[in-house]
């Protein structure tokens, strides 16, 4: 028997001006999708920064800091998240998880 979830996504806009930048802590899981304008990414800890055209998205797959800015004049970004479901349910699908487990 397969546990099953249903989740609520929350969608925020931000509006960057011309060279404006926002930061995003623990960022896990959060999709950034970039709906006008072009959208530097700098991810703490990481070599390479992302550029992200309108249309582009990226989900982050780690707790670290990132750095949004408006590059060329202003942006428009969506930023998406699951919602997280209620303790019981949380505890219901570890459990699960680990009854899966120790009976295999």
């Amino acid at each position: 028997m397969k546990h099953r979830e249903s989740l609520q996504r929350m969608t925020t806009l931000h509006r960057l001006r011309p060279h404006q930048a926002m930061s995003l802590h623990r960022p896990r899981g959060l999709c950034v999708r970039a709906e006008r304008g072009k959208l530097w990414v700098t991810i703490e800890g990481e070599p390479a920064d992302i550029q992200l055209q309108p249309g582009d998205s990226c989900i982050f797959d780690s707790q670290a800091t990132v750095v949004i800015g408006a590059v060329g004049g202003s942006a428009v970004l969506s930023t998406t998240r699951r919602g997280t479901p209620a303790w019981p349910q949380r505890l219901q699908a570890a459990l699960a998880g680990v009854w899966t487990e120790a009976v295999a």
